[in-house]
């Protein structure tokens, strides 16, 4: 069975009576919305589609948690930003100066993103919720049962409780009145917990009335559970750090039990995504990123959701932008074709269902990426004249079939496979040539004789290719190579390019013939 189908059942076997399944996910907008942070959230979204697929009510949350601090200034980003460390995410400007603060300039991409992919959801901003006061019920709650948290969470340590420790904890985090900073710590509280005093390392001293002022927050490990409890959450997925043995999963679990009355939402951890060539998982703050906005200028929405929905949330992959680009939509466009087909099984029909949801009438395309990245160069990117040539060599298409995959494959070649880019040399490659043993000249040779000869189809062009290097008559495998990296190097200046009998047969062969006498 498909995994989030598995996951589906799992919930509904756990929740029968649920009129709405709610499924959450959330982030943290402290630096760029990355591929990682992706997986959370279609992850999240192929389960409620399943659910969907079952008839099921389905409400999708997504919370936005720019009430967080900033922790750490992203490394590709002007370090003096430091000075806004421990400040509420939507309450730090914009450090580009394009949107209204630091967490909506990293919210937008991602929200945009989201749409483009299809994922349907209901976007919660956390920071509006903090500041309307709608958990403050919820505050007051954890303040007056700050000592049962305190053994909630010391229950996941291996230290001793300590009742001085445990006198003096409290789940709140104030920001500063003065600073706005969360350099805060809690000294007393009164009115049934409803006010609490503090001071601040910048020197401030205050209280603040939670019914009333609205610039406190609960910590992460009961913020998370309070909030499972006041959606009613049914499924939600964590990402590894939070997932491991005594993590924030199984903390929030035993808090909402124990201190909301409330109960936990079906979990699935899932691994992190890494890029190809790069140690360690994708981090804001390292600046190592690949963001959808950016995945979405080379790979279509459902080459994308395609990628996370064929693997299970537990199993890593990379997202990569060298050749293997090339292999991404190969493996796509064999598995589309089988879904089309009716010849895919269960598993390969549910992965396909789910990476086509972005666009229900979605037609792909008939030309694979690999052709349009060898002979889109060659027509210096003019996607009419590419057609002209596509029809030529027998890959029938209109430019509307193969416009968006152009448009992609085009970006990727100029902005992150330049050396991929094949175009005919515009002259003799004398140089070359020179350094040819007599038989290779010979095979070129034969090959401008019988270019000149007559026009050959692709089929004859194919055949013609694997027959000037044989030896008695047969094959060898070493010559073949050779005489490839031969013309290829006469023609690109390289060893390799694409596949010889198409690109011989769609380019003008005058040029070709040109190029190759000597």
């Amino acid at each position: 069975m498909y995994w989030a189908d598995e996951i589906a059942e799992q919930v509904i076997a756990t929740y029968p009576d649920a009129e709405v399944y709610t499924c959450a996910s959330g982030i943290s907008p402290s630096g760029e919305v990355h591929m990682g942070n992706l997986r959370e959230v279609v992850t999240t979204w192929f389960v409620v589609k399943a659910l969907r697929d079952r008839g099921k009510k389905t409400r999708f949350i997504f919370s936005w948690d720019n009430y967080d601090r900033l922790r750490k200034v992203p490394a590709d980003l002007d370090q003096s930003l430091n000075k806004y460390i421990g400040m509420p995410l939507d309450k730090i400007p914009d450090p580009f100066g394009c949107h209204e603060t630091w967490a909506r300039h990293f919210q937008q991409p991602f929200i945009d993103a989201l749409n483009t992919l299809g994922v349907e959801v209901e976007h919660l901003f956390q920071c509006e919720r903090y500041t309307s006061g709608l958990y403050t019920d919820r505050m007051i709650e954890a303040v007056n049962k700050r000592k049962e948290i305190y053994d909630v969470l010391m229950s996941f340590k291996t230290q001793e409780a300590n009742d001085d420790d445990r006198d003096a904890f409290y789940p709140v985090q104030v920001y500063c009145a003065e600073c706005g900073k969360d350099t805060t710590h809690i000294i007393s509280d009164h009115e049934n917990g409803a006010v609490l005093d503090y001071e601040c390392k910048c020197g401030h001293k205050g209280s603040i009335d939670l019914r009333k002022e609205h610039h406190a927050k609960l910590m992460w490990k009961v913020d998370w559970p309070m909030r499972w409890n006041f959606e009613g959450v049914n499924f939600e997925p964590g990402g590894k750090d939070h997932s491991t043995e005594g993590g924030s999963a199984q903390v929030a679990t035993k808090m909402v039990s124990a201190i909301y009355g409330g109960h936990a939402p079906v979990y699935r951890g899932y691994e992190f995504v890494g890029i190809k060539g790069v140690n360690g998982k994708m981090s804001s703050s390292k600046g190592n990123v690949m963001t959808p906005e950016k995945a979405l200028k080379v790979f279509s929405p459902e080459v994308i959701l395609w990628l996370y929905t064929r693997f299970l949330p537990e199993k890593y992959f990379e997202i990569s932008l060298d050749d293997e680009v090339l292999r991404i939509y190969h493996e796509f466009d064999r598995m589309y074709n089988l879904y089309k087909s009716g010849e895919a099984d269960e598993v390969v029909t549910r992965i396909m269902q789910m990476a086509l949801s972005a666009r229900p009438d979605y037609k792909n395309c008939p030309v694979s990426a690999k052709d349009i990245a060898a002979f889109a160069p060659i027509v210096n990117f003019d996607i009419d004249l590419l057609v002209e040539l596509l029809n030529k060599i027998g890959t029938p298409c209109t430019k509307e079939d193969i416009a968006e995959r152009f448009e992609k494959i085009s970006y990727w070649l100029k902005n992150y496979s330049p050396e991929s880019i094949s175009t005919l040399l515009e002259k003799q490659n004398t140089e070359f040539y020179n350094t040819l043993n007599d038989e290779e000249k010979g095979w070129i040779v034969r090959l401008v004789d019988e270019l000149k000869a007559k026009d050959l189809t692709p089929e004859e062009m194919q055949a013609l290719l694997y027959e000037i290097p044989k030896i008695n008559g047969e094959q060898d495998k070493a010559r073949q190579k050779r005489f490839f990296e031969v013309v290829y190097n006469l023609l690109l200046g390289k060893d390799k390019g694409p596949r010889l009998y198409l690109f011989l047969a769609a380019v003008d062969k005058d040029k070709i013939i040109n190029l190759l006498s000597f």
